[in-house]
């Protein structure tokens, strides 16, 4: 099992499309999780009518958005347990945010997938997994777009991070 994980993905404008890697992900995975910041409901429409998405509002999505996706759910798929969220405030606190808002589950929770500082971020800590794809649509504050790849296979859990080209 493929899933594809994106973040930050900031699309403005119809015009503003998903660069051409992801749309070729999107058709070599199974899911998709996106973990907030599309900017505009049209983006979310586009990408959950192509594959199966896992979708949260980040505080750059528009109302729409705001009030059709939740600020955080946990996904459990393949025999794991997943925290997905955007995040708020400084980069540095995103870790104490993540699990003060996950709380009542962080026990049960295997793997934590968040955006907001575009930042990619793949690490463990106190046996649990932090993974932050990065920002699949701006440069502003990481130097390249970014997007993240889980793959299941029976007991094992790989994950990565890949450049956009």
């Amino acid at each position: 099992m493929k899933i594809l994980v994106i973040s930050d993905t900031h699309i403005t404008s119809p015009a503003d499309d998903f660069p051409d890697t992801l749309s070729r992900q999107i058709k070599q995975c199974d899911y998709c999780f996106h973990a907030g910041d599309f900017a505009i409901y049209w983006a979310y429409k586009k990408i959950s009518q192509q594959i199966k998405t896992y979708a949260v509002a980040g505080n750059m999505d528009d109302q729409q958005i705001q009030k059709t996706l939740p600020l955080k759910q946990t996904i459990n798929i393949g025999g794991f347990s997943f925290g997905l969220i955007h995040g708020r405030g400084s980069p540095n606190t995103l870790g104490q945010y993540i699990e003060y808002q996950f709380q009542k589950n962080y026990k049960n929770i295997d793997l934590f997938i968040f955006g907001h500082s575009h930042q990619p971020t793949d690490i463990e800590r106190n046996g649990k997994i932090y993974f932050n794809p990065g920002s699949a649509g701006d440069t502003i504050t990481g130097k390249v777009r970014t997007y993240g790849i889980l793959e299941i296979n029976g007991t094992q859990l790989k994950r990565r991070i890949e450049k956009i080209g």
